[in-house]
């Protein structure tokens, strides 16, 4: 472990009484022993919170956990380098997928490591070019999800299989390994198909608590990452964790600030992070959204989204900074002086180095289950995830017996985009405007609707890649900037296993633009064995979740941007500009 040692400092400015109130509240509920305790009355005093809450409880050991599996973790990362594949490539989903993201994004691999790849996307672009950038031969499949049945994971392994098998490489199976929970359907497939391993999870340990587990820990091994560092960091964690003096306890303060600043209405929790960290954002976001966002409540985390002066964040946000000791962001030093200076709420964490986020994994998930204790929410639990998935199966019934996926038609257009939205929707957007409203008066109108304690998330069924990313954080900045609105974007269904399940069951908050394409011509990704496409996947999972959200009352507005992606999000662009420039 290196001699410098994380810091973090609270400011909570505005909210300083209700920060010292919520301390004294998990002081007074003995928070930190009921955690270790595993005593569900932390949260929820019903039998049926109570039974799920036991069975998501095994992440408080994880650091034990993966100290004693180190050796056999490095022995399979040494057995695959030892078969000659030179690129890693995970199919997953959420928790199955966030945490791999992370490490090989922020952390330096191990000299002659292979690469690694997460694909957590279903748009045809993607699935094509995993299948392209790398040697199939060379290519080692980690196929994860915790229940088996994760409709991506699984249309994701028949089609690699079905190209391994193509390839006439020898001993298919050997190419694949999984990670998952004993018995689950991806437990007995690998077993039936012949992988060359199966690492099954402590059956305890839910998809976002999951970074310390086989989840994170088998890629981190194949990429040769410190499994003694990480181990020895997370161990930290836990320690400091136990502590019961709130001034000791860095999760415990970090738990009080969240909880404390939605309750008093600052509920968008903004993480700004340095570049060589922003990936940690992406988990953070999902721990969160999905641990705190039910039963009419929640915290929104707003990560990624471009930074701008002081005066441009509503009165609804809480600061949540990122540091690296000796690498100081001086753009995001000079915001946080104005934050702090105008008295809003911020909170920063320097870490010495990056390998400190093997600790920093165990304090956000000790947070958030000590925030969704003062939400009086259950951390564990995830009621209406599967609302998307029957709107998308249902969808994909009606694929197989009418041939065609049922789309409402677009309300009007605006050369390549077209515009769709619910009847009353449309009607409260559209009153006194033209028949055939333009592509800016209909954003004017739908952005009009928001409310200053609302966000606007944008919800991108497209491929991700560097010109969308751009796109998108232009797209962000000029809403952001003209409404003092949190904007949040991302990529379905990526999304839908992160910060969905706050937007169906979180606060009455939310104004959501929906974005689908089409496939180029020809370009669409079969999977084997089933009756639609990658590309109709992907449009039911869209369309599927435009329905949870209309039945949840939202504010959602679809815009189809047709083939040429970019070009369609550059004219949004141009729209969002002049709709906003018209509001000034």
């Amino acid at each position: 472990m290196p001699a410098a040692t994380r810091t973090q400092v609270e400011q909570p400015g505005s909210l300083a009484a209700s920060y010292d109130d919520a301390l004294r509240q998990l002081t007074a509920l003995r928070a930190t022993k009921r955690l270790f305790d595993r005593d569900p009355s932390l949260w929820k005093s019903d039998e049926a919170h109570a039974a799920v809450i036991l069975n998501r409880l095994g992440w408080l050991d994880a650091p034990a956990w993966l100290a004693a599996r180190r050796e056999e973790l490095r022995a399979f990362a040494k057995e695959i380098r030892g078969a000659g594949f030179t690129r890693i490539v995970l199919l997953g989903m959420g928790g199955s997928s966030l945490a791999p993201e992370v490490l090989q994004r922020t952390l330096r691999p191990g000299p002659g490591a292979p690469t690694l790849e997460v694909l957590d996307a279903t748009n045809p672009g993607a699935i094509r070019g995993i299948e392209k950038r790398g040697r199939l031969d060379k290519t080692f499949f980690l196929v994860a999800s915790k229940s088996g049945s994760t409709v991506e994971t699984r249309s994701q392994y028949r089609y690699f299989r079905a190209a391994v098998e193509s390839a006439g490489l020898p001993e298919p199976g050997k190419r694949f390994a999984a990670i998952t929970d004993k018995g689950s359907a991806l437990d007995k497939l690998a077993k039936a198909e012949g992988f060359r391993n199966v690492f099954l999870n402590p059956p305890d340990i839910g998809g976002r608590y999951s970074a310390l587990s086989y989840f994170g820990m088998v890629p981190a091994a194949l990429l040769g990452l410190d499994l003694d560092d990480l181990a020895a960091r997370a161990g930290a964690a836990r320690e400091e964790t136990l502590r019961d003096a709130a001034d000791m306890n860095p999760a415990l303060r970090l738990g009080a600030f969240l909880a404390a600043a939605a309750k008093a209405g600052r509920d968008k929790m903004t993480l700004l992070l340095p570049g060589a960290l922003r990936p940690f954002g992406y988990w953070v976001e999902q721990l969160v959204a999905e641990s705190t966002g039910k039963e009419g409540r929640g915290i929104v985390p707003v990560e990624g989204e471009p930074i701008g002066p002081a005066h441009r964040y509503g009165k609804d946000r809480a600061f949540v900074f990122l540091a690296l000791a000796g690498s100081p962001d001086t753009e995001l030093v000079r915001l946080r002086a104005d934050l702090v200076g105008a008295g809003a709420p911020c909170l920063q964490i320097e870490l010495p180095d990056a390998e400190a986020l093997g600790g920093e994994f165990y304090r956000w998930e000790a947070a958030t289950a000590f925030a969704a204790a003062l939400l009086a929410i259950d951390p564990f639990d995830e009621p209406n995830v599967q609302e998307s998935k029957d709107a998308t199966n249902r969808l994909l019934g009606t694929l197989r017996d009418e041939g065609r996926l049922p789309e409402a038609p677009y309300l009007a257009t605006d050369g390549a985009i077209g515009i769709a939205a619910a009847a009353p929707l449309w009607a409260r957007m559209t009153k006194g405007l033209p028949a055939h409203p333009s592509l800016e008066s209909v954003l004017q109108r739908f952005l009009g609707l928001a409310r200053s304690d609302d966000y606007v998330a944008v919800l991108a069924y497209v491929e991700r890649s560097a010109e969308a990313e751009s796109a998108f954080a232009l797209l962000r900045r000029a809403i952001r900037n003209a409404t003092h609105l949190a904007v949040l974007q991302g990529y379905g269904p990526r999304y839908l296993h992160s910060i969905g399940q706050l937007h169906k069951g979180g606060p009455p908050t939310g104004l959501f633009l929906v974005l689908t394409a089409d496939a180029p011509a020809g370009s669409d990704a079969p999977i084997p064995d089933s009756h639609f496409s990658f590309g109709q996947l992907e449009r039911a999972q869209a369309l599927g979740d435009l329905e949870s959200l209309a039945a949840h009352g939202k504010a959602a507005v679809r815009l189809h941007l047709g083939t040429d992606v970019a070009a369609a999000l550059g004219s949004l662009n141009h729209a969002v500009e002049r709709a906003m420039a018209a509001r000034v």
